[in-house]
């Protein structure tokens, strides 16, 4: 298994990057907290890293801390929830976030995660409950950097949802909800986020 890769940041978007490691490009699929924390473009960064083999592909999901990359790891532990669904999961509410909620028996929560009905939390809460009780996620967001980025917030929480399954008319709409309720400069983290939850 591959464990990390550290090497120059060549490309970043809210749910990949490109990382060249010894001038070999590197595709790793990451939620949006990784991505506020990987770094700038040409930068030199470390990412943790999960490979998920498939019988038509390889794919690679990096992380840029442990306590994400090992939810990511239980959340696809549990059946139903593959790779993309967890990546999306991660992009919408915190570890430490996400382990109340189960411990808490939250449905509501949960299910305002995209991706989640109420049957798929039940599975859930069921299934990760009692791991979650023993174990604890650190309290809070990891302080995301401000970085300088090419494209405006919008444009880039608009290519975020499109890479996460909504549909161009579903991300638009969403997105021009949040503004209209926010009436504040959100960040492209902040507009996933409520997009993922629903708007709320």
């Amino acid at each position: 298994m591959i464990s990390y890769l550290e090497g120059t940041l060549v490309r970043k978007h809210p749910t990949h990057v490109i990382l060249d490691v010894g001038g070999v490009g590197y595709r790793l699929h990451i939620s949006l907290s990784s991505y506020d924390q990987v770094g700038d473009v040409g930068a030199r960064t470390q990412v943790l890293t999960y490979l998920h083999v498939r019988e038509d592909a390889l794919e690679l999901f990096g992380f840029m801390t442990e306590e994400e990359r090992t939810l990511f790891l239980t959340l696809i532990s549990v059946s139903g929830i593959g790779p993309k669904l967890a990546q999306g999961i991660l992009s919408g509410v915190t570890p430490a976030e996400f382990q109340s909620a189960i411990v808490e028996e939250n449905v509501r929560s949960l299910t305002a995660l995209r991706g989640i009905g109420r049957k798929t939390a039940q599975r859930l809460i069921v299934e990760l409950k009692d791991r979650f009780e023993k174990v604890a996620f650190p309290e809070g967001d990891p302080g995301y950097s401000k970085i300088s980025r090419e494209m405006s917030a919008v444009q880039e929480a608009f290519l975020a949802l499109l890479s996460l399954g909504f549909k161009e008319v579903e991300a638009q709409r969403a997105i021009d909800k949040i503004i209209r309720e926010e009436g504040r400069e959100l960040s492209t983290e902040e507009m996933v986020k409520k997009a993922l939850r629903g708007g709320s």
